[in-house]
């Protein structure tokens, strides 16, 4: 199976999660059987100064799970229309989450209409979340 990670650094299996899917820098992508791992760039391959864009970095690839510790539900619904099912980390260590994965150990991940609930909305009106993107 071929899992996806987004991280910072690239530390094969090593590598910590980073807490915001659409903005990491990298995805680190672990084949389960070999503990192997690949590094992708978060971006548009063809335009690669034009940011972040997870939907270009990951389109046409075979995955078995994207395993995120934080994902707004537009992310999680061009993945869900991408055919990839996004599953929420139990850790930030990839390694562990590898094993829960094996062992059907993470929950999948659903949208959750989050904008209503002041996470990760837009950045307007009064539901917005206080962080940057």
């Amino acid at each position: 199976m071929k899992l996806c990670f987004p991280v910072v650094t690239d530390e094969g299996i090593e590598s910590k999660i980073y807490g915001h899917f659409a903005s990491a820098p990298l995805f680190v992508i672990v084949d389960t059987l070999t503990r192997q791992s690949t590094v992708i760039a978060n971006c548009d391959q063809g335009n690669p100064y034009g940011g972040c864009s997870p939907f270009s970095a990951l389109n046409g690839r075979q995955l078995d799970g994207i395993i995120v510790g934080g994902i707004g539900d537009e992310s999680v619904r061009v993945m869900n229309m991408c055919g990839f099912k996004v599953f929420q980390a139990h850790s930030p260590a990839v390694a562990e989450n590898v094993a829960l994965f094996e062992e059907n150990g993470l929950a999948e991940v659903t949208v959750q209409q989050s904008h209503l609930e002041g996470r990760c909305s837009s950045g307007e009106g009064a539901h917005a979340c206080n962080h940057h993107h």
